[in-house]
């Protein structure tokens, strides 16, 4: 008997009851076995092409994993400030403010005065003189300088006024040894003397020439008189005459040559006088000059104690900002900062501290990229840079980083941040770059090694 195709396989192979009689599956296991059968069926497709799929799968993670680099960062605390920093400016005494002379947001040369702490001394006075000391000490000739030097008369000089009392006492004793030079008056008489010594010598040769030519005259003439009276051409008294004038003319002119002679000692005496007194007057002149430099040392010595106490100066150019609202007459604390000196804008430096950990893989010219705390990197950017050198050693495990900024505080986003003296913020050191295949090779060796 044929089968009929409409019937359900489940009929077909029912199993007959024990008595004969077959039994019917029931709804619920028709659709369970129905069920069963199309979940355990596997479609064609993902037999054919699956594993081929899951190849180019995995083929494509590694050849991503190799080409894929990213660079190990290494983290560190950043602050970025001017090559020439700030300076902080403090007061070095607990006193009022006398004098203030700028005002916040002025622009100052180095050395300019900002403010006076009360004191006894007038800072015009104590300038002027501190000034004079300053020229003393540096001059080659104080002969030409001390006559034209004009002293404040009556300063107010406080605690520098016994200083100032001893130069103007030195400058004044040196001004009169100058205007009344007992010297000078002595050297003078003795050149006079000694000048009319001269023309007595010279008055002395000429008659010395004289007395030599009369004694060769009467020497000639005696010469004569000796052979005449040989001959018996003249008397014995004649002949002794002729001879007595001869010595006579002989003694004249020793004795001038003696007067010359003596006349020379004393011209000596007298320039030796002149002598010994110009360098009793070069001595006393020294010693003047001398007492006159040791009192301005001692003035400048004070003035530079007296203006560390009370003058506060700005050591560099720059901008000026006070910390408060300061004005004459307030209190300032000993070591309170009064105000800050920041130099004119110029290039900016970054300096970082790293730990030990990773610090051995930092080498000079590897990127940083800063995130600045008071800019979220999110809205502003990073700044670039390039590491510039390492410390060789660290301190209290810390390694010092010098950083180069490529761009100033232009960041990467385009934005430019304000200047200001100071930023922080931390930068992130970018040192080895390797692919995600490295890495993890590296990391399964190394367990493998362990």
């Amino acid at each position: 008997m044929p089968v009929n195709e409409n019937i359900a396989p489940e009929l077909l192979n029912s199993t007959p009851a024990p008595n004969g009689v077959h039994k019917h599956p029931t709804l619920e296991e028709m659709r369970s076995e129905e069920v069963q059968e199309i979940m355990g069926k596997m479609p064609s497709w993902i037999i054919r092409r699956g594993i081929t799929l899951i190849g180019i799968i995995l083929l494509g993670i590694f050849i991503g994993a190799y080409f894929f680099k990213y660079p190990e960062v290494i983290p560190a605390r950043v602050v970025i400030s001017f090559v020439n920093p700030p300076v902080r400016l403090v007061a070095r005494s607990s006193l009022p403010i006398q004098q203030l002379f700028v005002k916040s947001d002025d622009k100052v040369p180095a050395n300019k005065v900002l403010c006076i702490l009360s004191n006894g001394a007038n800072y015009e006075d104590a300038q002027n003189v501190a000034l004079i000391a300053r020229q003393i000490d540096t001059a080659g000739n104080l002969r030409q300088l001390i006559p034209n030097i004009k002293l404040p008369a009556g300063g107010e000089l406080g605690e520098m006024q016994a200083d100032y009392v001893e130069l103007y006492q030195a400058i004044l004793n040196y001004r009169f040894f100058l205007g009344h030079n007992a010297y000078a008056s002595k050297i003078q008489a003795l050149a006079k003397q000694s000048a009319y010594y001269g023309q007595l010598n010279h008055e002395l040769g000429n008659k010395d020439n004289l007395l030599k030519e009369q004694l060769r005259l009467q020497h000639n003439r005696y010469q004569m008189d000796s052979t005449l009276v040989k001959d018996r051409v003249i008397s014995r008294v004649e002949y002794e005459e002729s001879r007595k004038k001869m010595l006579d003319q002989q003694i004249n002119t020793e004795s001038n040559r003696s007067s010359m002679i003596q006349n020379n000692l004393q011209q000596t005496e007298y320039e030796k006088n002149i002598t010994e007194t110009a360098i009793q007057q070069q001595s006393e002149e020294n010693t003047l000059q001398q007492k006159i430099r040791d009192a301005a040392k001692r003035f400048g010595g004070q003035y530079s104690k007296w203006e560390q106490n009370y003058v506060i100066k700005t050591p560099v150019a720059g901008t000026v900002t006070l910390f408060k609202f300061w004005k004459e007459n307030q209190y300032v604390q000993a070591g309170e900062g009064v105000a800050m000196v920041t130099p004119p804008e110029q290039e900016y430096i970054a300096r970082g501290d790293i730990g030990i950990n990773g610090s051995g893989k930092i080498q000079a010219g590897q990127k940083v990229l800063i995130k600045l705390t008071a800019y979220p990197f999110e809205e502003y950017g990073m700044l670039r840079g390039k590491v510039s050198s390492r410390s060789a050693v660290a301190m209290d495990s810390v390694f010092n980083v010098d950083i180069q900024l490529e761009n100033n505080l232009h960041t990467n986003a385009g934005k430019v941040i304000p200047a200001q003296p100071q930023l922080v913020g931390v930068a992130e050191i970018l040192t080895e770059d390797k692919s995600v295949l490295q890495r993890l090779f590296e990391k399964v060796y190394g367990k493998w090694r362990r």
